[in-house]
């Protein structure tokens, strides 16, 4: 995250810079140059525990490459997304999914995706921090899930890796066997909710705004509408996703994404 605001910015501001980089998002996320496969994916399957013939339901899908994985395992998958942009790049994969659009702040809209109580499971990957308020996502899930029902979401770490407070910082040494990089965070700034805008990959022809919130203000939506929290994981990044001399070297031991389950 970049640039910290006091402005609150509409949906449309939220959404043009995500129309904008469709393509570019697409394209690098399927060459594999994002945490996706390596780090995300296999952390929210492991935490979803997706059964064949379960119905469910992907919020803010973006490409849609979660979801055809999710049709892969057996389920019925049912994506949705704010971007119409991105819709078409995911539909342009194929897959046995069906793609609608639907704003995650618009209550109404995330309820009409669905009967009271006939999903399964549903899934918001990385994304969160990506959406201005999460209170009317809470309250559709408690009425779009069945009872027992699961939510599993993937997030930049609220407490490594979202605050507009953290700077990623390199030390630098000399010792007898040469010269001594040491990693670590620098964090000023966590418990305020805060917006900011910044980029998420080097080179997009557009920055979006993240939306960082503490891990209480991230949880309490749901907890508020009747969810429990009943799993969790706190991936580092492995070794062969960071290059050597690299600032994410830092993530090797501290973990930059955040998954967790609530079930209803």
């Amino acid at each position: 995250m970049s640039a910290t605001s006091d402005e609150r910015p509409s949906s449309d501001e939220v959404r043009a810079p995500w129309d904008a980089m469709a393509a570019y998002w697409d394209e690098h996320m399927e060459a594999g140059k994002t945490w996706q496969q390596g780090l995300v994916e296999p952390a929210v399957e492991k935490v979803l525990e997706v059964r064949s013939g379960e119905r469910v339901l992907e919020i803010a899908c973006g490409n849609g490459q979660f979801s055809r994985r999710m049709a892969e395992l057996g389920a019925s998958v049912l994506a949705s997304d704010f971007s119409e942009p991105m819709l078409e790049r995911a539909r342009a994969h194929g897959g046995d999914v069906e793609y609608r659009r639907a704003d995650a702040t618009d209550e109404a809209a995330l309820v009409a995706l669905g009967d009271a109580g006939s999903f399964d499971a549903v899934v918001c990957n990385m994304a969160l921090m990506d959406i201005p308020e999460i209170e009317p996502m809470a309250r559709a899930l408690a009425a779009l899930l069945a009872p027992g029902g699961r939510f599993v979401f993937s997030t930049l770490h609220p407490s490594f890796n979202s605050a507009p407070g953290t700077s990623r910082v390199l030390e630098q040494s000399d010792d007898d066997t040469g010269v001594v990089r040491t990693y670590f965070l620098k964090i000023t700034r966590y418990i305020t909710p805060t917006p900011g805008r910044g980029v998420a990959l080097e080179g997009q022809p557009e920055i979006q705004w993240y939306f960082h919130r503490s891990l209480s203000d991230l949880l309490r939506p749901f907890l508020e509408n009747g969810f429990v929290f009943d799993a969790v994981e706190e991936p580092a990044l492995p070794p062969s996703m960071v290059e050597p001399g690299a600032p994410e070297a830092v993530f090797l031991d501290i973990p930059p994404i955040l998954v967790a389950r609530l079930r209803r």
